[in-house]
């Protein structure tokens, strides 16, 4: 049965410190053509006492508290109702919780008006899948960007390939572009593609001060991650592989 409306309350586990530590509150109901509309809070407590010089180094701003209400699309509506179909809630605990264990408090509500509540017996998957979501919320209001990835294979007399990916979080869709020979060709691809992209993507650490701030025209394999720097993978043949794949 599907769900007609969905709350979760999460929070970091006690031992997790601010900055990092955050709780959030979410609320998801299904509307006409199966789109969802989100209310969605998130807070960062806990960071009175800290420099904002530290929080800058950290990545962080003083005011990263946010909150957001709109609507996400018929793809966002499929892919939670997969999940809550799958999910088996089990009763929550408290006094039970470890120093890192997470809070998790989950509602459904399913079309029939059955409720159930308690924590996923599998966290993974929410956790990711809200992660998501939270990405989601940030670009639709513009705090947040489309993932964008470029590709260059220059590859001597043999000529070159560019590739960019395109991934909306908001709309959930990843699209692509390819750039042979002058000739171009787009096409959209699943969205377990990003998953699989980045994975591969990130299993690498990048050092800025090892990148080229334009556009590379040598031999070489080159990535570009949305920002200013170019950065030769020439020697990551797994994520060579992955990319030329695309």
């Amino acid at each position: 049965m599907s769900f007609k409306s969905l709350q979760i309350r999460y929070q970091t586990a006690r031992s997790l410190p601010a900055p990092y530590s955050y709780y959030y509150t979410l609320t998801i109901n299904a509307v006409a053509t199966n789109a969802i509309q989100v209310e969605f809070a998130i807070t960062y407590p806990d960071r009175a006492d800290i420099d904002d010089d530290e929080l800058i180094a950290e990545g962080y701003t003083r005011d990263d508290d946010f909150s957001w209400s709109g609507r996400l699309p018929r793809n966002w509506w499929e892919t939670i109702d997969n999940l809550v179909r799958k999910t088996r809630l089990q009763p929550i605990n408290e006094d039970q919780l470890d120093e890192d264990d997470d809070f998790w408090d989950i509602t459904v509500e399913a079309d029939g008006g059955t409720k159930t509540q308690g924590k996923p017996a599998k966290a993974d998957d929410w956790q990711y899948l809200m992660q998501e979501l939270i990405q989601a919320s940030y670009e639709s209001v513009g705090r947040e960007r489309a993932f964008e990835l470029q590709y260059l294979n220059f590859n001597g007399l043999q000529g070159e390939r560019e590739l960019r990916l395109t991934a909306s979080f908001a709309e959930r869709t990843v699209k692509i572009m390819s750039i042979e020979d002058r000739h171009e060709q787009t096409k959209t691809m699943p969205w377990s593609t990003l998953q699989h992209v980045m994975s591969n993507v990130y299993d690498h650490d990048y050092d800025p001060d090892d990148a080229q701030l334009k556009r590379p025209k040598r031999t070489g394999q080159w990535l570009n991650l949305g920002g200013d720097e170019w950065y030769d993978i020439s020697g990551l043949s797994t994520l060579i592989k992955t990319l030329g794949a695309l």
